[in-house]
Parts: C-alpha cells; structure tokens; sequence
C-alpha cells in the first residue's frame, strides 16, 4: 500500500451513507498539509466546523477570511475548524494557505475519498458538526455570516 493509500481512508461501514442532517459525521482518515495525521474522532467531544474548499475556487476564496475568523473564535467558543481541500495539489493548497495566511488545519483529500463520502460534487460545502460527532446542519456553497451563525448555533456552539 503506498502512502497516500495509508493516508486516506473513509472507514468502510459508511462509506455508502449519504450525509444528512442528525446522522452522524462519516469517519475518514488524512494527512494534513504538514503531515499530521488526522481524523473525524480526533475532534470528538469539540464542536466541528468542517469546510471542504479548493485553492482554484473562487466563491472558496471569498468565504475563506469567514473561515478564518471562526478559527480565530473556536478556541474561545469551543469549537475547531477543518478544511479538506478536495480536487487540489499540495503545493496549489499550500501557497494557497501561505498567502491566504489561514490559521486552521488543511487536509488533503487527495484521491477525493473523503469528498465522495460527503456527496461533495464541488467545493464549497460546510458540515457543521457537535461534540458528539452529528451533523447539525450543511450548507453547499459560499457561507455566509449570517448562515455560519445559525449554523454555528445548531451545532451547539454560543458566540
């Protein structure tokens, strides 16, 4: 098995469940854009923004300072934010990071495993879940300040 295979993995038993709101988050497996390895159950107990999102994507690229600035409030509220970068290299991702100076972790979905496991057809798609790992609500698109709010809420986080 090569790296990549070892470093992506959308756990079996789920792989087939479409993502809906009160189901649980469906598990996976990544690395981060420094190596880390990473995972839905590592946030287990904390409230979850998970973003999926491209370098090349534009109305990604707009939402991102909002991304952003719910990264700089979770550790404040309680709550961690992920984005997946789907239908990207890591070098595209990583200038991307770099100029965008994002504050959050990135994970690769590099072979798109984890995006076919979320019914992801194109970024951006936000899955909002809470500390017992459900999902509590699912925007596809561009977040915006007010959708993130109610979404943040649905998730049981208080701003």
């Amino acid at each position: 098995m090569t790296d990549v295979g070892r470093a992506q993995h959308v756990h079996p038993s789920v792989q087939n469940a479409a993502p809906t709101v009160g189901a649980p988050g469906i598990p996976f497996d990544l690395r981060t854009l420094d190596g880390k390895a990473i995972s839905l159950e590592s946030f287990r107990g904390k409230p979850l923004v998970l973003n999926f999102f491209a370098s090349w994507c534009d109305p990604c690229r707009e939402e991102m300072p909002l991304i952003n600035d719910l990264a700089t409030k979770g550790p404040v509220n309680d709550y961690s934010v992920l984005a997946v970068a789907v239908e990207d290299s890591r070098s595209a991702v990583t200038q991307y990071a770099k100029e965008s100076k994002l504050i959050f972790p990135i994970a690769l979905d590099l072979n798109s495993t984890v995006k076919r496991s979320y019914r992801i057809f194109g970024p951006p798609a936000t899955f909002f879940i809470d500390r017992e790992g459900f999902i509590r609500d699912i925007i596809i698109g561009p977040l915006t300040p007010e959708r993130a709010s109610t979404a943040l809420m649905h998730a049981g986080i208080r701003r």
